[in-house]
């Protein structure tokens, strides 16, 4: 049994290898082809199909990561897509589960699906999502995909002749390949530019940016890219009946392009020529050899399935040209003929309506995205309003709770003064009860005097360690009289509830100190020392032994702040540092 589950083991181990080893291969050859899309798009289409066999072993994320990089290969090979289930299903996934240029990528590729498919509507909707997926102001946006499918809008507006919004998209489309140092495809939707312009009747405007495009040309030595804007210039010039210049620069065009009349039909790259040079024929009315010009350009459009690209518009050309041909022949049937044909082509109530319904979803699409931004500013400032009002009762919350800390340390200090304060005169009481006691059998007492007075020392240490000082006995029975006053026991008594003094009980009690003490009070109330009204009442009330806490609660001052006022008193009346020896100096005085 347990070498059977050894070998099970074993055999899952070894799968799961292999299994491995097929991903990775799988993912080594998707990654070729992916290298392959720019420069030979056919080629990776072979190598993928070459794998797709396997397809159903691999993970999702691969099978995914494949038909993307498969419908891209087909987009760059020309090759149309036929049904949009595949890539909407790239769309569905990464949506989910795919980054930002992913995103971009999955919907930009079903929008080139239902361009092809011819559902403009829907080819709009999901370029419009591409655009969206992506922010190019962010470091690992990718600009070149964002151009292209800029570029498709652009096409998708140019083909319903919606002028101004092909603008729009393609100086979008330019601006990202100055961008990006792309400057053939700068160039390119330069040429689109003007083109649109021309379309739309602005052609000084158009001309201005295809003698722009040739200066920019001629000063960075790429003379390749400036054969492309002659076939306008020609047209321009074909439509101004200005035959003489028309000739000039079709002879010139062909000359940069390497065109003879020996040179065969397939070879030509520009197929545009046959139309501008038909065109040309019918201004300087030859219209056999315009017939011939828009027939061969009708043969490579049918013939070469790559020419699609502008096959519309070119096509409807010729059938325009055709009509024109003939009738400078004078050939009614073949008038006809062409010219029910360029009516089908260029049906321009189907053009408009279509042209409508684009423009109609792009401001609905635009509408609804400037609603969905509002509605998402509003959320934030809804959570910022929130996170204000919550930080605020957390302010308030935390306030409250460290005021009922400090009310509650305030309340404690004070009882704890409180409680010394009482502590401090029970032992005023038993030194005074002992003191008469001793008194009273001083004389006929002598073992009760001993021991009485032993009791007096112990209790007077006691109270020393309140007041800060000790008195012998002799002292103390001196002061008891003005100790013991009324005024005096009252103010203890308020002190032990915890009472504020009156100013008149304080002042009484300096009136009091004045007489039993005049030496003390001439003292402290030294103008040329600087002692304050305030100290002077501390120092009369450490002179009538009141302690610390209870001076604190009789003057409604922190314990702290009598301590920090010894220190002032003791530096003015005795040039002495600290609060300790204060108690000391002021008992000296008598």
């Amino acid at each position: 049994m347990a070498i059977l589950r050894i070998q099970y083991l074993f055999l899952t181990i070894l799968a799961f290898i292999l299994f491995s080893c097929t991903d990775q291969h799988a993912e080594s050859i998707i990654t070729k082809a992916e290298q392959l899309l720019n420069t030979e798009p056919d080629s990776a289409l072979v190598v993928l199909d070459g794998i797709r066999g396997n397809k159903t072993d691999w993970p999702r994320s691969q099978q995914m990561r494949y038909e993307l990089v498969y419908a891209q290969a087909q987009n760059k090979a020309f090759v149309d897509f036929t049904t949009d289930s595949i890539v909407l299903s790239l769309v569905d996934y990464y949506n989910r589960h795919g980054n930002t240029n992913e995103q971009m990528m999955a919907n930009y590729m079903a929008g080139c699906a239902y361009r092809d498919l011819e559902d403009a509507l829907s080819a709009l909707k999901y370029l419009n999502l591409a655009v969206d997926a992506v922010d190019e102001n962010d470091e690992g946006c990718d600009l070149n995909t964002l151009m292209r499918v800029y570029s498709q809008m652009g096409g998708l507006y140019q083909r319903v002749a919606a002028f101004e919004n092909e603008r729009i998209a393609d100086s979008h489309a330019e601006r990202l390949a100055w961008q990006i140092g792309d400057t053939i495809s700068a160039l390119r939707l330069m040429r689109l530019r003007a083109s649109t312009l021309y379309d739309a009747l602005q052609q000084s405007e158009a001309l201005m940016i295809l003698d722009s495009i040739v200066q920019f040309c001629d000063k960075h030595g790429l003379p390749e890219q400036t054969k492309a804007v002659y076939p306008m210039r020609i047209k321009y010039n074909i439509q101004t009946n200005n035959a003489i210049y028309a000739d000039s620069l079709l002879r010139e065009y062909e000359s940069k392009m390497g065109i003879r009349p020996s040179t065969p039909d397939d070879d030509i790259v520009d197929i545009t020529h046959f139309y501008i040079k038909g065109l040309y024929y019918n201004l300087v009315e030859q219209p056999d050899s315009a017939i011939q010009m828009f027939k061969r350009l009708l043969k490579l459009i049918n013939n070469h399935p790559l020419y699609t690209v502008d096959s519309h518009e070119l096509r409807e050309g010729s059938y325009q040209g055709l009509l024109g041909a003939y009738s400078l022949k004078h050939q009614p049937d073949s008038v006809i003929k062409y010219a029910n044909l360029y009516c089908q082509w260029n049906d321009s109530s189907t053009r408009a309506k279509s042209s409508e319904h684009l423009l109609r979803y792009q401001s609905l699409y635009n509408y609804t995205r400037i609603q969905e931004q509002a509605q998402k500013a509003e959320q934030k400032a809804s959570h910022l309003r929130i996170t204000m009002i919550l930080l605020v009762f957390f302010g308030i919350a935390i306030s409250i709770f460290v005021w009922s800390i400090y009310h509650q340390r305030l309340k404690k200090e004070r009882q704890k003064q409180i409680d010394t304060n009482r502590e401090y005169q029970s032992l005023l009481h038993e030194i005074e009860k002992s003191a008469d006691e001793l008194l009273l059998v001083k004389t006929d007492y002598d073992r009760f005097l001993k021991e009485k007075d032993s009791e007096i020392k112990a209790l007077q240490t006691s109270l020393s360690k309140y007041q800060g000082n000790t008195l012998n006995l002799e002292q103390w029975n001196n002061e008891r009289t003005i100790l013991q006053c009324d005024l005096v026991h009252h103010l203890h008594s308020l002190s032990a509830q915890g009472k504020v003094a009156t100013k008149e009980e304080l002042d009484g009690l300096v009136a009091i100190a004045q007489n039993a003490f005049p030496k003390f009070h001439q003292t402290i109330t030294d103008h040329t020392k600087g002692v304050s009204n305030r100290e002077i009442i501390i120092c009369i009330l450490i002179r009538f032994k009141f302690i610390p806490s209870e001076i604190a609660v009789l003057t409604n001052n922190s314990y702290q702040q009598i301590t920090n006022l010894k220190s002032s008193i003791n530096k003015k009346l005795f040039g002495k540092k600290g609060a300790k020896t204060l108690v000391s100096h002021l008992m000296s005085l008598k």
